[in-house]
């Protein structure tokens, strides 16, 4: 699965950074408000009136409150210059993040107004969490070139933004300036390790008394040994169900963090194949398959069976259903008498071989495709496959290339897919239902568009549907508007009819949720350590539990750690390939290459978004507000 956690965290990155900030999050793109149509010409009919002007766009203000005091590494110091200049060479560089804005202004050193023409929440987690401000002393030239062209208006396809965009991806600064508590020493970066030295006048580094951060390259095969060496505190790699038994071997001192992934595997059912377009099948299927051993069988500790059906992360459900709504759900627990009365009730009937028939007298057998790399959802599907042949209905598997899975899709090319079934790149229902009800304007994913051209429909599940209670809805339409604003009450009722439609209809069959399996020894070399069952780790390492303790001053060096340093690892990118340029077309940073957890320890966001309140706390800035 280790594949798949990469892709997924590779995908997370680039939708954080580009897709997450589509336009007005929609099925398909949202053209521009049209203009009124041109008023009737007078009596005379040679002099015309002019067209009337087109309503002026109604502009949103999101202000962003900065920490006073606070500087970059080389001294000098974080204010709203910086993070406009950040903004405006995302807009040198096409970012479509500028289709929902109209301008990014300092009102002082220590305020940033975000004027946006798209509210929803996309662009809401762009602005407040997931974009990484950058320094006006490294990057002021281009800074003040791009607000130049933008204050201009000039073509960024002419040949002056052309060529200081060039200059720009050009660029290869000797090293990182940071604002956060540490930063990379460029010396100390090989193939094998780097070490974060503290930033003395960095945010919060007075509260934390680590001195050094070491940095091992490597994944679980490297880490292993460390850990068993007690040179490793903390590693967000996936580990196996092998490498966690033989720490867990080690005593109490090494304790394995879970927390939602926010993604996991469904089976998605094409509607042009009689009789998977019929609800009480799918329904069937779910009672069929026992969860709870698909996800032993594909993950072992690292995942947990979907409860809610609900189309994302039973982690974020609480937050967006009332609890009346939740009790409504259907969880669908293994049983086979529930799934046989459904079939006979549609007049299907076992046959003398033991395989079901359906009412059109056809034996009830599927393929069911998978991507052969994708290990732990192959194994997933092929216990599926054991499970559902126990029951009477045969499931052949056949995996397939992995670089197929977008055109299989779009197409509609099978009966039964196994692939990512839900997501939640950032924090909004919007995001898993765009994935998997939608073509995908945020990741296109291609997974449905019964509006599309015939050969380009996906799964085919038609827009217009009913929740349980038999409310007639049209899900493109309320998909896009649960995306449409900041407010999330407004937003809530959407939610729950989709959610309703999808629990009831199931077009996909959510299995199980990936769980992050991260091992920290809390007696070696830290102390501190918030307890497993503290809530702080229901939230995902986009929104890192242990940034938020380590860069909160709650971990501290142990009394036989006089180095007072921290060790962990990632996969990053080291040198000659790995630069610091984070304006480059490549993505080979090193820094942009150190993932959630650690990035943060250099950059810190503005906002953290805890699952657990359902909205984004404030951290690096002192408030965040709409005016």
């Amino acid at each position: 699965m280790k594949k798949i956690v990469l892709l997924i965290a590779a995908l997370t990155l680039v939708l954080a950074l580009i897709a997450a900030c589509a336009p007005a999050p929609t099925a398909t793109p949202v053209p521009p408000t049209k203009a009124p149509e041109p008023t009737k010409a007078p009596a005379e009919p040679t002099k015309a009136a002019a067209p009337t002007a087109a309503p002026a766009a109604k502009i949103s203000t999101l202000a962003i409150t900065l920490k006073k005091g606070i500087k970059w590494s080389d001294g000098s110091a974080f204010s709203a210059k910086d993070v406009v200049g950040t903004w405006n060479l995302l807009w040198l560089q096409s970012s479509s993040t500028w289709n929902s804005l109209q301008d990014v202004v300092a009102k002082d050193d220590t305020t940033v107004e975000f004027q946006i023409t798209k509210t929803g929440p996309a662009i809401l987690d762009q602005i407040v969490r997931a974009t990484t401000t950058r320094p006006y002393a490294q990057y002021g030239k281009w800074m003040d070139a791009a607000a130049d062209f933008r204050k201009k208006n000039a073509d960024r396809k002419g040949a002056d933004v052309t060529k200081a965009l060039e200059e720009l991806t050009a660029f290869r600064p000797p090293s990182p300036v940071v604002y956060g508590p540490y930063v990379i020493d460029p010396k100390s970066v090989t193939e094998a390790q780097m070490t974060m030295v503290k930033n003395a006048t960095g945010w919060n580094a007075d509260k934390i008394d680590f001195d050094k951060v070491t940095i091992y390259w490597g994944d679980t095969v490297q880490d292993m040994p460390l850990y068993l060496s007690g040179d490793m505190d903390y590693s967000s790699n996936a580990y196996s169900p092998a490498n966690l038994q033989t720490l867990r071997a080690l005593g109490n001192q090494i304790v394995v963090l879970g927390g939602p992934g926010t993604n996991g595997p469904g089976m998605y059912f094409n509607n042009d194949a009689y009789p998977l377009n019929k609800k009480e099948v799918r329904q069937a299927f779910a009672y069929i398959i026992d969860r709870v051993e698909n996800c032993t069988v594909a993950f072992g500790d690292a995942c947990r069976p979907v409860k809610y059906e609900a189309g994302f992360t039973d982690a974020a459900v609480p937050t967006w259903l009332s609890q009346a709504q939740v009790a409504k759900l259907n969880t669908y627990g293994k049983d086979w008498a529930k799934a046989e009365k459904l079939l006979t009730d549609l007049g299907f009937k076992k046959g003398a071989d033991g395989i079901w028939v359906d009412d059109k007298g056809k034996k009830m057998e599927y393929e069911l495709i998978v991507p052969a790399d994708f290990t732990e959802y192959l194994a997933s599907s092929e216990n599926v496959a054991q499970q559902m042949t126990k029951f009477g209905i045969k499931i052949n598997v056949k995996p397939y290339q992995s670089s197929e899975r977008t055109n299989v899709h779009k197409a509609g090319k099978y009966q039964i897919s196994m692939d990512i079934g839900f997501r939640f790149t950032y924090f909004h229902p919007y995001v898993s239902f765009d994935y998997n009800l939608l073509p995908g304007t945020v990741s296109a994913g291609w997974k449905n568009d019964p509006e599309g051209a015939e050969g380009a429909r996906g799964m085919n599940f038609p827009y217009k549907q009913k929740t349980a209670d038999g409310k007639e809805i049209n899900l493109k339409e309320w998909i896009t508007k649960m995306s449409e604003g900041f407010d999330a009450e407004a937003q809530k009722p959407y939610v729950a009819d989709v959610v309703s439609v999808f629990n009831d209809q199931l077009p996909v069959l959510m299995m199980f949720e990936r769980y992050l399996t991260d091992p920290i020894d809390t007696k070696t070399r830290v102390t501190g350590w918030l307890p497993a069952t503290d809530k702080i780790y229901n939230n995902n390492q986009n929104n890192s539990p242990i940034a938020m303790q380590f860069l909160g001053g709650t971990l501290k060096p142990s009394a036989t750690n006089k180095a007072k340093e921290f060790k962990t690892s990632y996969p990053y990118i080291p040198p000659p390939k790995g630069h610091y340029n984070p304006f480059t077309t490549d993505s080979n940073t090193t820094t942009g290459g150190l993932g959630g957890v650690i990035l943060p320890f250099m950059y810190p966001p503005f906002t953290w978004y805890d699952v657990n309140e359902g909205k984004y706390v404030p951290f690096f800035a002192d408030k965040w507000e709409i005016k």
